[in-house]
């Protein structure tokens, strides 16, 4: 199963120290950019963040924000070539619909998040526009929370639904969740904590990427 490392931090350092360890053993990495509004923690600006077009690694931006379309040109600018915004940040689908639109104007896939309180039916007019939907296994903005298991039912749900549609997990993915998520056919999770706070970074997520 295709496994993305994430990059949380709430500053400077914190983010050198993760995105340096991460960088060398996946191709792809997420980055998440936390506002303080949409979530209480808080992250480092886009600003903050290097040049990604320098490296060979594909990046993805997990926007825990308010107002995801004010990100998205920087976003393309920094080197980052998908884009998952939260639908719990809307204020009305005309808003969702914008977003979209901004982000394949320039060139990103698009991911639509979904918090694990969220019913399936308030996404499925966005499935048809968008390239996938990542599903939090636990509430954003904050590591070491355990998997809500109401998810397993949604992923379950969503499948039924559309089984075209990619579908990415995020939040509270250990081995034996991310194992049970492999039988249920997702096609990515990620793992921020699990990995990065490992002994041995590159061993575990060879071992999650095998399952």
């Amino acid at each position: 199963m295709k496994t993305i490392p994430t990059v949380f931090a709430k500053n400077k350092k914190e983010f050198n120290e993760r995105f340096n360890k991460l960088l060398p053993i996946s191709n792809n990495l997420q980055i998440d950019l936390m506002d303080g509004k949409f979530v209480k923690a808080k992250s480092i600006s886009i600003n903050q963040i290097p040049n990604l077009k320098k490296y060979k690694n594909n990046f993805e931006a997990h926007l825990m924000t308010l107002n995801p379309e004010k990100y998205i040109i920087q976003l393309k600018q920094k080197g980052f070539k998908k884009v998952i915004f939260h639908y719990e940040s809307l204020q009305n689908p005309a808003q969702a619909e914008n977003i979209i639109q901004k982000a394949k104007q320039q060139k990103l896939v698009v991911f639509l998040a979904i918090n694990p309180e969220t019913q399936i039916e308030h996404i499925l007019p966005f499935t048809k526009q968008i390239n996938g939907i990542l599903f939090m296994g636990v509430h954003p903005g904050k590591e070491h929370q355990s998997f809500i298991s109401q998810v397993y039912n949604k992923i379950k749900q969503l499948k039924k639904l559309n089984k075209k549609i990619k579908v990415q997990v995020d939040g509270g993915v250990n081995f034996p969740v991310a194992l049970r998520l492999s039988r249920l056919g997702v096609d990515a999770i990620n793992s921020g904590s699990v990995i990065a706070h490992a002994e041995n970074p590159k061993e575990v997520y060879n071992k999650l990427k095998s399952l």
